[in-house]
């Protein structure tokens, strides 16, 4: 990176060299006269650092989103500090403004500087562009609620240093409108042959069909988010994107999503960075005893996976005696804090040590993750990191809660059978990229035996309920969307009948869920305070959203019942 900054400068100074005063006074004030990236390799750019900034993950994730969606927990139990985040958290909102958003929006505006000629041939590659960055955008926004989007980066361009902000109401309103402009441009005939995006692209290789899938899933998706603030409004984009003649995406071909190479992602991304965790004691439990093929892809075996092992623990006083082995090899913790008061559950919140075969061994009874599925680097072997952004699966099971809910007319059954079928498979295929140790590949018979468990065989009078579980599942290596999923619908919560998440208590005192970022107050320095202000302010005229500093207040699209 360094050479490649050295390279650039130098040959600006040549190329300054060779200048006249006129030229060069030109070049000082117009930022596209000196150099001339093409537009598809700064899309390219964009793409990656959508992916490429694991801080992300270690603050927004392993600090905070992993536990409050009770996808992982501490390997020794919850901390009663699991609700505060941290002072770094919501790397996503400088990620947009300082990586993504620029690139994107750079590779607009080369594209409009151009000649019309060649401009004719980047007709779909600017239509595309608006795709990522409408997503980025709301996911974003998806946890802050107004941003600046509509006048944000002109700074470059049009010297607009005090962009207004966008309500999230107004925004989902633009970027569905974007969407819809960029689906009616792929499908377009051009009259001139489009740029061959190929490895530039690093979800389709360029395909405008798989792109305008990927835009309508998307516009379904952000739909879904307005079940309780704007009901109709989902049934209308619903019923316009099933209805598309080009539709969903609707094979796991499509998925959007990113696969790395083997050096691509960074340490951070590994769950355990922060420290060791595992799966919840609930939903491991129903995994194991609904045979779901996923918990060799989410899970490594118990430290206690063996009779002999349980049997020694058990002797040197370790655990219980009136626990008995049963053959469960994958074990949960308790998510909440104050499990770790309560003496009778020590043998999951505890290192256990004892003598086995004479040596002295010590192991925590529940499972640790599959930190290689998040981070292909790990112990050694390295394998190549999936990062879904709308699966095949999620689309599935998306209609399947459409059609239970009767806003569409589309089978329940049908979508909920297909949606389960392609994430095992979609899991199965992540597993053999990452190189779990030891994986055994998914086979057809364990697909069909799992759809016929109880509590997964399809029940219309709880079909919702199974619907939800399996999207929770599906959203293991996608968890702002199971954190979401949670805020949306209630669902999964501590009285279900599939499996139960818990209800965290510190000091005996229950604690609501975080469901938002904090929202900063400006320097009084920053040229845009007022702008910012204005937006925090107008945002709390909304009593639910709280004080700017509440993580438990809400952004317009989650509406309390």
């Amino acid at each position: 990176m360094l050479t490649k900054k050295v390279f650039v400068y130098l040959l600006s100074l040549l190329l300054l060299a060779g200048c006249n005063k006129e030229k060069f006074a030109e070049m000082n004030t117009d930022p596209d006269a000196l150099l001339s990236i093409p537009p598809e390799y700064e899309f390219t750019t964009g793409l990656l650092a959508i992916h490429n900034r694991d801080l992300e993950y270690y603050y927004d994730y392993n600090r905070a989103i992993y536990y409050w969606a009770q996808s992982f927990v501490n390997m020794a139990g919850n901390a009663s500090t699991v609700y505060n985040g941290s002072g770094n958290l919501n790397k996503r909102t400088g990620n947009f403004y300082e990586n993504v958003g620029p690139y994107l929006t750079d590779v607009l505006h080369l594209i409009d500087i151009m000649p019309a000629e060649k401009k004719a041939k980047y007709v779909y590659l600017r239509a595309i562009t608006s795709i990522p960055l409408a997503y980025y955008a709301w996911y974003v926004s998806d946890v802050q609620g107004s941003i600046a989007f509509t006048q944000a980066f002109k700074a470059r361009y049009e010297g607009l240093l005090t962009p207004q902000y966008d309500t999230q109401e107004d925004l989902y309103d633009t970027l569905d409108n974007l969407l819809k402009s960029s689906v009616a441009i792929l499908k377009t005939p051009q009259q001139v042959t489009q740029l061959d995006l190929g490895a530039n692209d690093i979800y389709f290789g360029g395909d405008a069909t798989k792109w305008i899938k990927a835009a309508n899933s998307l516009r379904l998706r952000i739909a879904m988010r307005l079940l309780k603030r704007d009901p109709q409004k989902l049934k209308a984009v619903a019923t316009e994107v099933l209805a598309d003649a080009t539709g969903v995406i609707d094979a796991i071909e499509e998925d959007w999503k990113f696969i790395s190479n083997t050096s691509f992602a960074g340490g951070n991304y590994n769950p355990a960075s922060n420290s060791n965790v595992t799966g919840l004691k609930s939903v491991v439990n129903f995994m194991w005893q609904s045979k779901d093929p996923r918990i060799r892809v989410f899970y490594k075996e118990s430290g206690i996976n063996t009779k002999d092992l349980f049997d020694s623990a058990k002797a040197a006083g370790q655990l219980k005696p009136s626990e008995v082995w049963t053959g469960q090899l994958y074990q949960g913790q308790y998510g909440d804090p104050d499990a770790s008061l309560d003496t009778t559950k020590n043998v999951y919140t505890q290192q256990l040590s004892f003598s086995y075969k004479g040596v002295v061994t010590r192991a925590y009874f529940p499972s640790s993750v599959q930190n290689k599925l998040f981070y292909g680097q790990y112990e050694g072997d390295y394998g190549q990191t999936t990062f879904p952004v709308i699966t095949y699966a999620e689309v599935c099971l998306m209609r399947a809660e459409l059609a239970a809910r009767g806003i569409t007319g589309e089978n329940a059954e049908t979508w909920y059978y297909k949606g389960i079928e392609a994430s095992l498979n979609t899991y199965d295929a992540m597993a053999q990229l990452s190189k779990l140790p030891n994986y055994i590949p998914l086979t057809a018979a364990e697909v069909t035996d799992y759809k016929q468990q109880p509590g997964v065989v399809y029940n219309v009078a709880n079909a919702l309920e199974q619907i939800l579980a399996q999207q929770y599942l599906n959203f293991y290596k996608n968890q702002n969307e199971a954190w979401a999923l949670i805020k949306r619908t209630g669902f999964p919560h501590t009285a279900n009948s599939v499996f139960n998440l818990e209800t965290f208590h510190f000091g005996g005192t229950a604690s609501p869920m975080p469901r938002r970022f904090e929202v900063t107050y400006p320097s009084i320095t920053d040229l845009n305070y007022t702008n910012i202000v204005q937006a925090i302010e107008a945002q709390q005229k909304d009593a639910s959203f709280g004080t700017p500093s509440d993580l438990t207040g809400r952004v317009w699209w989650d509406k309390a019942d």
